[in-house]
Protein backbone atom coordinates (compact mmCIF):
# COMPACT_ATOMS: atom_id res chain seq x y z
CA UNK A 1 0.00 0.00 0.00
CA UNK A 2 1.84 3.23 -0.96
CA UNK A 3 2.45 5.48 2.13
CA UNK A 4 0.16 8.08 2.02
CA UNK A 5 -3.00 5.25 1.43
CA UNK A 6 -1.15 3.94 4.91
CA UNK A 7 -1.31 6.92 6.79
CA UNK A 8 -5.47 8.40 5.49
CA UNK A 9 -6.17 4.66 6.93
CA UNK A 10 -4.50 5.15 10.01
CA UNK A 11 -6.45 8.37 10.51
CA UNK A 12 -9.68 6.98 9.52
CA UNK A 13 -9.56 4.12 11.66
CA UNK A 14 -8.47 6.62 14.20
CA UNK A 15 -10.83 8.55 13.91
CA UNK A 16 -13.62 5.61 13.90
CA UNK A 17 -12.00 4.34 17.02
CA UNK A 18 -12.58 7.88 18.38
CA UNK A 19 -15.91 8.64 17.79
CA UNK A 20 -17.02 5.09 18.88
CA UNK A 21 -15.55 5.83 22.36
CA UNK A 22 -17.32 9.03 22.58
CA UNK A 23 -20.49 7.50 21.35
CA UNK A 24 -21.41 9.87 18.03
CA UNK A 25 -20.95 6.74 15.20
CA UNK A 26 -21.63 3.46 16.79
CA UNK A 27 -25.05 2.39 18.64
CA UNK A 28 -28.74 2.97 18.23
CA UNK A 29 -31.54 5.13 20.22
CA UNK A 30 -34.80 3.20 19.47
CA UNK A 31 -38.02 3.63 20.46
CA UNK A 32 -38.54 1.63 23.97
CA UNK A 33 -41.73 1.23 26.52
CA UNK A 34 -41.00 4.70 28.22
CA UNK A 35 -40.51 6.39 24.81
CA UNK A 36 -36.64 5.03 23.54
CA UNK A 37 -33.91 2.72 24.56
CA UNK A 38 -30.22 3.37 23.75
CA UNK A 39 -27.66 0.99 23.03
CA UNK A 40 -24.35 1.33 25.24
CA UNK A 41 -20.69 0.93 24.29
CA UNK A 42 -18.58 -2.00 24.57
CA UNK A 43 -16.84 -2.84 27.80
CA UNK A 44 -18.96 -0.15 30.16
CA UNK A 45 -19.80 -0.42 33.81
CA UNK A 46 -23.36 -0.59 35.13
CA UNK A 47 -22.82 0.43 38.34
CA UNK A 48 -25.50 1.33 41.44
CA UNK A 49 -25.26 5.02 41.19
CA UNK A 50 -23.70 8.03 39.44
CA UNK A 51 -20.38 7.92 40.82
CA UNK A 52 -17.21 4.84 39.98
CA UNK A 53 -16.83 4.25 43.56
CA UNK A 54 -20.28 2.82 43.27
CA UNK A 55 -21.51 -0.86 43.47
CA UNK A 56 -20.89 -2.25 39.88
CA UNK A 57 -23.90 -4.33 38.93
CA UNK A 58 -22.28 -5.78 35.43
CA UNK A 59 -19.63 -4.81 32.53
CA UNK A 60 -21.31 -5.40 29.52
CA UNK A 61 -18.02 -7.05 27.78
CA UNK A 62 -16.99 -6.98 24.38
CA UNK A 63 -19.98 -7.24 21.98
CA UNK A 64 -21.22 -4.66 20.27
CA UNK A 65 -25.09 -3.35 20.53
CA UNK A 66 -26.01 -6.37 23.36
CA UNK A 67 -26.79 -4.34 25.88
CA UNK A 68 -29.58 -1.26 25.90
CA UNK A 69 -30.79 0.91 28.19
CA UNK A 70 -34.61 2.09 28.38
CA UNK A 71 -36.42 4.52 30.50
CA UNK A 72 -33.45 6.59 31.01
CA UNK A 73 -32.74 10.01 32.23
CA UNK A 74 -29.62 11.98 33.64
CA UNK A 75 -28.17 13.25 36.61
CA UNK A 76 -24.35 14.94 36.74
CA UNK A 77 -22.00 12.36 39.29
CA UNK A 78 -18.61 11.66 38.96
CA UNK A 79 -16.45 13.42 35.99
CA UNK A 80 -14.96 10.67 34.14
CA UNK A 81 -12.23 11.08 31.43
CA UNK A 82 -12.03 8.10 29.35
CA UNK A 83 -10.75 7.57 25.40
CA UNK A 84 -10.23 11.39 24.86
CA UNK A 85 -14.02 12.04 26.15
CA UNK A 86 -14.52 13.82 29.45
CA UNK A 87 -18.04 14.32 30.94
CA UNK A 88 -19.73 14.35 34.44
CA UNK A 89 -23.57 13.48 33.22
CA UNK A 90 -24.42 9.67 33.88
CA UNK A 91 -27.88 8.00 32.86
CA UNK A 92 -29.98 6.39 34.90
CA UNK A 93 -32.43 3.74 33.94
CA UNK A 94 -33.25 -0.06 33.26
CA UNK A 95 -30.44 -2.48 31.43
CA UNK A 96 -31.23 -5.23 29.96
CA UNK A 97 -28.58 -7.79 28.04
CA UNK A 98 -30.10 -9.12 25.10
CA UNK A 99 -28.22 -12.33 24.89
CA UNK A 100 -30.09 -13.14 28.11
CA UNK A 101 -32.74 -12.87 30.94
CA UNK A 102 -30.33 -10.37 33.14
CA UNK A 103 -31.79 -7.46 33.70
CA UNK A 104 -30.47 -4.18 36.02
CA UNK A 105 -32.69 -2.07 37.39
CA UNK A 106 -32.13 1.97 38.40
CA UNK A 107 -28.77 1.08 37.13
CA UNK A 108 -26.46 3.97 36.11
CA UNK A 109 -23.98 4.19 33.22
CA UNK A 110 -21.30 6.88 32.75
CA UNK A 111 -22.34 9.20 29.61
CA UNK A 112 -19.27 8.21 27.66
CA UNK A 113 -20.84 4.81 27.71
CA UNK A 114 -24.26 5.67 26.13
CA UNK A 115 -24.60 5.94 22.51
CA UNK A 116 -27.00 8.84 22.60
CA UNK A 117 -25.27 11.55 21.18
CA UNK A 118 -24.42 14.80 23.06
CA UNK A 119 -24.13 14.76 26.86
CA UNK A 120 -26.84 15.40 28.09
CA UNK A 121 -28.55 14.32 25.56
CA UNK A 122 -31.79 16.73 24.84
CA UNK A 123 -33.92 14.05 24.18
CA UNK A 124 -33.94 12.90 28.09
CA UNK A 125 -34.73 14.97 31.06
CA UNK A 126 -33.27 15.16 34.34
CA UNK A 127 -33.80 12.58 36.64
Amino acid sequence: MPRNRTRLAAAGLALVGAATMTGVAAGTAHAGTSGFYVSLQPNSNVRTGPFVVARLLANTGPTVDRFYMDGVCYLEGDRVTAGGYTTDIWYRGTVFDSASPATYRTAWVWGGNVNIGKDPSDSVDQC
